[in-house]
């Protein structure tokens, strides 16, 4: 009964936001997403309600699920595209993008975010997605985006636009710093991308986009190595 309530819930804050032909759009991939892989993850959650570790509230969004409809169509792309089977999601909330990535073969997650109720939702939706897929390494990392360090063989991130420009370009410099000392193509699967124009400035090139309803937006971003000339 509860979680229909919250369906209602989230249904009405999308309708009086957007629309409710967006909302009713929303609401059945919310129901059929949740089912197909087993997850509680759509209900929001303002920052100031939540436990934060080392963050600044002001430069990030509060917490909402990115769309089942999206996130699977970029891993989709993404996949067929042949990037490496690490995936590192900025921002994970309960994890809903971490654990949808195994299911489209990524072995190595991780999943960084500075809100602790949200890190023991992920953690718990991993434990048991890794009950169904053994092979699986994952790691939830409780912290500020702006402190983690880069993994030399971290190249497929997510986002759900969880930051503001000044907080995505600190970290695009960090991955600069990263492919400097070890090389790779890494691509940005950027979904809801307010702040794509960051990604330009370090010549990121769009390689996909997904669209739907004006509102629903996901792109891949990706960067080759450079080569010495």
């Amino acid at each position: 009964m509860n979680k229909w309530v919250n369906h209602i819930k989230l249904f009405w804050y999308f309708a009086s936001n957007w629309n409710p032909r967006l909302a009713l759009f929303i609401l059945f991939h919310e129901i059929k997403g949740e089912k197909k892989y087993k997850l509680n993850t759509f209900i929001p959650a303002e920052l100031s309600r939540l436990t934060i570790r080392n963050g600044d509230i002001s430069r990030s969004s509060r917490y909402e699920a990115v769309n089942f409809y999206i996130l699977e169509a970029l891993l989709q792309r993404i996949t067929e595209m042949g990037a490496s089977r690490s995936f590192t999601d900025l921002g994970c909330g309960k994890g809903r993008a971490m654990a949808v990535a195994v299911h489209y073969g990524f072995t190595t997650i991780r999943g960084i975010d500075f809100a602790a109720e949200v890190c023991m939702s992920a953690e718990e939706n991993m434990r048991n997605i890794v009950q169904l897929f053994p092979s699986v390494q994952y790691e939830v990392i409780c912290d500020n985006v702006a402190e983690y360090k880069i993994q030399p063989d971290e190249s497929v991130f997510f986002m759900f636009n969880p930051f503001d420009d000044t907080t995505i370009r600190a970290f695009l410099e960090k991955v600069e710093d990263s492919t400097d000392r070890y090389p790779r193509t890494v691509y940005f699967l950027y979904a809801s991308p307010k702040h794509i124009e960051v990604f330009f400035d370090f010549e990121y090139e769009p390689v996909y986009r997904k669209r739907k309803l004006k509102w629903l937006d996901g792109v891949i971003l990706k960067k080759e190595p450079r080569t010495n000339e």
